[in-house]
């Protein structure tokens, strides 16, 4: 989601801009990074076909219906929390301006449930950035979904909901100058062929166009000397994801016991396609009053990954690259290369034998660096 750095005081450079003189302007809600939990973001973001349970529901809504090969029971349930900081970037969303304070808090959350053949997930993404010396930006967005998978098909469906909520307000104080509420239609798929080494995956999202901007207060027009937008809009989405595992064993099958110790490596690839956004602005240009066009064209972006289990129960590593198309005019889009490691660090007794883990993930471009750490259950 676009939230953005501190600017630079000077006109934004590398694309055309005007200064506001009214509110008909839209801000461009976009995600042009990686997002998601440790393993996703280690193998280039790509997890279409890969990631699953509430992890996997931030990409794909039929997610929560795939199971894990050692999920044998009746029912199961599921979560995923995970922090990534960007703070060391200068331009977190490539519009072309750098500066000192540039990054962007991101904290994701999802908790989830199957019974049988049918389950259900909500998450929760959620940035926080500065966007100059007094005003912050945070964008917000929740997910509902329901999910079920059909064994005689060797498919999952899922459909859900989706809430972006975006305000700007002071750093000083944390009072609110705007924000702003959309809502959308998510829905995803995925092929597991059983006995096979592949899965194919497919998700969608609609365009959320917000309602009108609220404020706490004050006038529109003129709200602490700024002209606030008339709405937010986030582009409809859509995904390709295909993925293989290499492994002694098929993969797509029921393998029973509680973990799944064997040597593998899977690689995975999503071809992600962001629609374009009508009369829409980056946001970082709002600090100046100004307008930069974002989302004018369709956005392409390639990612690419491999996970492998090195050591059967103890130890895998990540790897990755993606594509970050650039979203605001005159600007170029950069190569990114993703990598991390997750160990298995405990062993515990919750409803069963568990297993904790310890993960780090980083993703490094240029004028971009975004690391996380999680601790979690090993899968």
């Amino acid at each position: 989601m676009l939230v953005p750095g501190m600017l630079a005081v000077t006109s934004i450079r590398g694309a055309a801009a005007e200064p506001i003189t009214d509110r008909d302007y839209a801000i461009d809600f976009y995600d042009g990074v990686a997002i998601g939990n440790t393993a996703w973001v280690g193998m280039g973001g790509a997890g279409a076909a890969n990631i699953v349970g509430t992890a996997g529901t931030l990409i794909n809504p039929s997610a929560p219906a795939v199971r894990l090969t050692t999920d044998t029971d009746d029912w199961s349930w599921d979560y995923h929390l995970d922090v990534l900081t960007g703070k060391l970037s200068t331009d977190y969303d490539n519009n072309g301006v750098a500066a000192e304070e540039a990054g962007a808090s991101l904290l994701t959350f999802g908790l989830g449930g199957r019974y049988h053949d049918w389950a259900a997930a909500v998450t929760f993404t959620g940035q926080t950035a500065p966007v100059d010396d007094t005003l912050r930006a945070q964008g917000i967005r929740l997910r509902f979904v329901l999910a079920k998978y059909f064994p005689s098909r060797d498919i999952a469906i899922g459909i859900g909901a989706q809430t972006v909520s975006f305000d700007i307000g002071t750093r000083a104080d944390d009072m609110e100058l705007f924000q702003i509420t959309g809502t959308g239609v998510i829905a995803g798929i995925t092929y597991v062929p059983r006995m096979r080494n592949f899965r194919l995956a497919g998700g969608i999202e609609t365009q959320i166009l917000g309602a009108d901007v609220g404020t706490d207060g004050c006038d529109p027009e003129n709200c602490m000397g700024y002209i606030l937008p008339r709405t937010v809009a986030s582009a409809a989405r859509g995904v390709i994801g295909f993925a293989y595992r290499f492994a002694p064993t098929e993969w797509n099958q029921l393998v029973g016991g509680i973990f799944r110790d064997e040597r593998a490596l899977t690689l995975t690839t999503d071809l992600l396609i962001t629609g374009n956004s009508p009369d829409a602005y980056g946001i970082e240009a709002f600090a100046m009053q100004e307008l930069q066009r974002s989302g004018e064209d369709v956005a392409i972006s390639l990612r690419g990954g491999a996970e492998y289990e090195w050591i059967p129960g103890r130890f895998r590593v990540r790897a990755g690259s993606y594509w970050e198309p650039s979203r605001f005019e005159g600007v170029g889009g950069r190569i990114h290369v993703t990598f991390g490691v997750e160990l298995r660090a405990f062993e515990f007794h919750l409803w069963g034998r568990r297993r904790g883990r310890l993960s780090f993930t980083a993703d490094v471009a240029e004028r971009y660096r975004n690391v996380a750490a999680s601790v979690g259950f090993w899968h």
